[in-house]
C-alpha cells in the first residue's frame, strides 16, 4: 500500500510532452518517407526486371531463328 500512497503523492503529468508529440510527427513522417521510397525502389527493380527478361528472351528467340536456316560450314579449297 505505500506504492499507491507514494503515487497518489506524485504531482500530476502531462499525458504527452511537446516533445514527445514533436518525435512522433516527425518518427511518423520519416516511416512514411522510408515505406514510400522502399515502394518506389522495388517497383523499379520489378520493371527493369522485366525489361531485361523480355530483351533475353528476344534474344534467345534470334539466336534460336537464325540457327534454323543456317547451313554446315564448307570446306573452303
Amino acid at each position: 500500500m505505500v506504492f499507491f500512497s507514494t503515487l497518489l503523492s506524485l504531482p500530476p503529468r502531462p499525458l504527452l510532452a511537446a516533445n514527445d508529440v514533436a518525435f512522433a510527427v516527425i518518427f511518423g513522417i520519416f516511416v512514411v518517407a522510408l515505406l514510400t521510397l522502399m515502394v518506389i525502389v522495388v517497383t523499379w527493380a520489378v520493371r527493369r526486371d522485366r525489361q531485361g527478361r523480355a530483351a533475353w528472351r528476344q534474344r534467345q528467340l534470334d539466336r534460336s531463328a537464325a540457327a534454323e536456316g543456317d547451313l554446315p560450314p564448307t570446306a573452303r579449297p
